[in-house]
């Protein structure tokens, strides 16, 4: 059975997006290289601790860079639809700690740490330097 290993998404600022995820999840940046693709895009390749067999992958074109900017800006995220990348935390402390380290980085909160209910879970949701949304969960069941 394959497993997923990565997840892949453009950004408009590749420093903010690493130095957000570095010390939001908190991931090590892996690696950064440069293309000569048509919108000479960056990427960094980003490992959040404690998931050896998943990367995160920031890609700015930077031909372009501008429009992802805007997009991001102007469209809410509802809009774009309910996309979000999601971590499973073993404890609703583990899920508390996340939401110190955001207040102590000023990131916008979309979701304080809330009991949804019993299939959600306990969840806390910030938003990256992109306005994709980040979420960490305690108890999310999806039977």
């Amino acid at each position: 059975m394959p497993t997923c290993d990565h997840v892949a998404f453009r950004v408009h600022d590749l420093d903010k997006t690493i130095a957000f995820y570095e010390e939001i999840l908190p991931a090590r940046l892996l690696s950064r290289t440069s293309h000569r693709d048509l919108l000479r895009s960056e990427i960094a390749f980003l490992r959040p601790e404690g998931q050896e067999n998943f990367t995160l992958v920031a890609i700015m074109p930077r031909r372009v860079r501008w429009l992802l900017w805007l997009f991001h800006r102007f469209f809410p995220r509802q809009a774009r639809s309910f996309e979000h990348l999601g971590f499973a935390c073993d404890s609703k402390e583990m899920v508390d700690s996340r939401a110190v380290v955001a207040q102590r980085m000023g990131v916008k909160i979309l979701n304080p740490p809330t009991r949804i209910s019993d299939e959600v879970g306990y969840v806390f949701e910030v938003a990256d330097p992109d306005n994709n949304p980040v979420e960490w969960t305690y108890g999310q069941t999806f039977d």
